[in-house]
């Protein structure tokens, strides 16, 4: 059976190499950062007179969490 000269991993129809660290890691940053940016979105369109302006950070962190978690079950990870 062939290698794959990338991972030397074995060359089948359907091999893909595994992604690197640094890309897996950016991936969850820029899930977490758009995460959090949502929940800032979705805490506005829900307040919009600004009564919770305490929420901001619970609503960042919210929704920096759950993003990345989500993105992973649907995907299958």
């Amino acid at each position: 059976m062939a290698t794959c000269p990338r991972c030397k991993g074995p060359l089948t129809d359907a091999h893909r190499c595994p992604r690197s660290r640094v890309s897996v890691a950016a991936q969850d940053v820029a899930l977490g950062l758009g995460g959090g940016i949502a929940g800032l979105i979705v805490l506005a369109l829900a307040d919009p007179g600004g009564h919770a302006a305490d929420m901001d950070l619970f609503a960042f962190g919210a929704g920096a969490l759950l993003v990345p978690g989500a993105a992973r079950t649907f995907r299958g990870r």
